[in-house]
């Protein structure tokens, strides 16, 4: 029993070092692959391709993403537009500060200073899940500037008027929560089947390739975010004021596309906003879940669209 006990502590802690090794070689090689700018105090990531002086995309990712979400589309739509991809803090490569304001107000603050400081006048805005929020408000925030809108299963928080819902009502806020979720994540982030396991069965996906590559790459980027800045993430947005929004402010060309599974932001929500923004077109994605960003039929909408709405 004693030599059965050792032989699975050994066999755990060689997985558990490998695992380490593996995925600081893989970070590594990520780092090569960035660019860096500092903003509102923080270091910021990014990845930039295509033609310098062509039409410019700036793609959002979701929360837990990084800039590498948007690597096939931005594979393919670079061949003719200048395309962006912001790592938004604490996510990706960028800095990951203990002390910063990740509130919706001040991301957009940090999207807009962003996208100034490369230069960038007019541009389209694609978002993911809580990047397609992001890019919801930075649109309203900058009329003119921004052209065109795609939401990829955007995140939106709405309230029907007959309905008295209290967002943060389950929500644990005390101090001793807090404390117990960031031990539970300081171990659960640096576990590496504990997160595939989440990423197979919360997000809907399937055992594709492309897919756990990705994986890869997502576990990679979040093996180094400390538990104690993605709780200061999460007290942000709870203690933050909600936002009134106003879709009817949104007057411009936007393309809205849900996989049809998908759990974690439904396609009712896709109908809801493409019934509230004027020029907006939605698309169902057949057969995929929260993240089609690898889909061909997605990238045929996005070209399309780019395209007609020049």
């Amino acid at each position: 029993m004693a030599n059965l006990l050792r032989t699975i502590l050994i066999s755990l802690l060689a997985f558990l070092i490998t695992t380490d090794i593996a995925t600081r070689n893989l970070h590594k090689q990520l780092s090569k692959e960035i660019r860096t700018v500092r903003i509102e105090g923080l270091t910021l990531s990014y990845r930039e391709s295509g033609p310098v002086n062509g039409k410019t995309v700036v793609f959002l990712h979701g929360f837990g993403g990084s800039s590498y979400d948007w690597n096939f589309l931005m594979g393919e739509l670079s061949k003719e537009y200048r395309c962006v991809a912001l790592d938004i803090p604490p996510f990706g490569l960028s800095e990951k500060s203990v002390t910063f304001d990740y509130s919706d107000r001040n991301l957009v603050k940090v999207i807009i200073s962003f996208i100034e400081s490369l230069n960038i006048n007019q541009f389209t805005l694609v978002g993911h899940s809580m990047g397609g929020y992001l890019s919801i408000l930075t649109a309203i925030n900058q009329p003119g500037r921004v052209e065109r809108l795609i939401l990829v299963d955007s995140a939106f928080s709405f309230r029907q008027s007959n309905e008295n819902i209290n967002v943060n009502s389950n929500v644990p806020s005390d101090e001793e929560t807090f404390d117990r979720l960031t031990l539970l994540l300081n171990v659960g982030l640096k576990t590496y089947p504990v997160v595939k396991f989440v990423y197979r069965n919360f997000l809907g996906e399937t055992k594709d390739l492309k897919n756990m590559e990705h994986f890869d790459y997502i576990f990679s980027q979040n093996y180094f975010l400390p538990a104690e800045v993605l709780v200061k993430f999460s007290k942000d947005k709870i203690a933050q004021e909600e936002i009134e929004i106003d879709l009817s402010n949104l007057n411009i060309p936007t393309l809205i596309i849900y996989g049809e599974n998908d759990t974690i932001t439904p396609p009712s929500i896709g109908k809801y906003l493409s019934e509230h923004i004027k020029k907006s077109k939605f698309i169902l994605i057949p057969s995929e879940g929260h993240l089609p960003l690898w889909n061909e039929k997605v990238l045929l909408e996005i070209r399309r669209f780019l395209r007609e709405s020049e």
